[in-house]
């Protein structure tokens, strides 16, 4: 409820219009509750990859939010992955008109792995109004964002591989020490005592969209003493998947609608994936039926799901959870929000939540 009221409805102005459709007395009016910050605001780099599920839009949005109410500084946005690096950043460029932030550019980024993006994944209202023109490339930005920063002023979070950001750092190691507050990751690690850290990446999916970047990246801000949050999948909460659709029902906002069209049409793909053997081993049709049907292992067994095939309508199955990994790590390094999480591993100047404990509650 929070949230959606920050969202444009049906008949708001134009999200193409040349000023933003809500003026700053309702940005400021919105109930996401974080502390305005003004001036002192931190200063954040999103790197993103929206598409194929809809958490990396949520984190987007609740970034533009922040960034109407002053309450974070977005300065630049990069997408990247899955071969779709272009499309993907018209996605957060349309994302950020719906919601009037017109003052925040977009970069495309690193290529990253072959993927077929699913037809509802660019199915947003005026997604095709987009002008590839009007991206820029996301190695220049971020260089160009390093550059202009203040010292130590710096929040880069990570929600898709890590290529980008180990681009940037070996670019210019000293100069990323410099200019850099925090790196927040959604990505795990696991203890390693052959590692100089004594930690190493995790089997969690944005790690291993390319390893040798993430082995790089953790490395190098364990070493240099580059604060980290890092939020693995295990310290992320369970939310209804019934959430998004009772939000957009209510509403008749295009965006609401995109994200509970994608909730649902992305677990449809998810499902032909896991069948077609393109998840980590851990991904069974048990793990699927249980997290995102509500079925327990003995409704599971006795119902013989295990013979569900690929092409079945998986979306009648679908009443379960959804973990909203994304916006979770972004809490991490939100103003306000750091005092809802629960104690977690502290590493030198790192916070690792690593752990089911380590989770927020629900209730937050």
């Amino acid at each position: 409820d929070r949230f959606q009221e920050g969202m444009p409805q049906t008949g708001a102005p134009s999200a193409f219009a040349p000023r933003s459709p809500f003026g700053p007395r309702r940005a400021s009016s919105m109930r996401v509750e974080l502390r305005e910050t003004g001036d002192d605001a931190p200063i954040v780099v999103l790197i993103t990859d929206p598409g194929p599920d809809p958490d990396d839009v949520k984190a987007l949005l609740v970034l533009a939010v922040a960034h109407m109410q002053g309450a974070v500084q977005l300065k630049a946005v990069v997408a990247n992955g899955g071969m779709q690096a272009v499309e993907r950043a018209k996605l957060a460029r349309c994302m950020l008109d719906h919601m009037g932030v017109l003052d925040v550019p977009v970069g495309h980024g690193s290529a990253g792995q072959p993927y077929s993006p699913q037809p509802h994944e660019y199915s947003i209202d005026d997604y095709a109004l987009v002008d590839a023109g009007r991206l820029v490339v996301g190695e220049r930005l971020l260089k160009q964002t390093l550059s202009a920063a203040r010292p130590g002023s710096l929040t880069f979070v990570c929600i898709s591989s890590l290529r980008d950001i180990s681009d940037l750092i070996k670019a210019d190691p000293a100069l990323f020490v410099e200019k850099t507050r925090t790196v927040a990751i959604q990505g795990g690690l696991e203890r390693d005592a052959s590692h100089p850290s004594g930690w190493r990446p995790d089997s969690s999916v944005n790690n291993g969209f390319d390893l040798p970047a993430a082995e790089h990246v953790f490395a190098f801000c364990f070493e240099k003493s580059v604060p980290m949050v890092v939020t693995s999948r295990h310290a992320v909460p369970m939310m209804p998947m019934q959430l998004a659709k009772s939000f957009a029902t209510r509403t008749n906002c295009p965006v609401l609608l995109y994200l509970a069209d994608a909730q649902f049409l992305g677990l449809e793909g998810l499902w032909r994936r896991l069948c077609a053997g393109e998840l980590p081993a851990r991904c069974t049709k048990q793990w699927y039926f249980e997290t995102f049907c509500g079925v327990t292992p003995a409704e599971f067994q006795k119902r013989e799901l295990g013979a569900v095939t690929a092409d079945a309508p998986i979306v009648r199955f679908l009443n379960g959870y959804v973990k909203p990994y994304d916006v979770v790590a972004l809490m991490g390094v939100l103003p306000g929000c750091q005092p809802l999480f629960p104690r977690a591993f502290l590493v030198g100047p790192h916070v690792l939540r690593l752990e089911p404990e380590h989770a927020v509650p629900v209730a937050a």
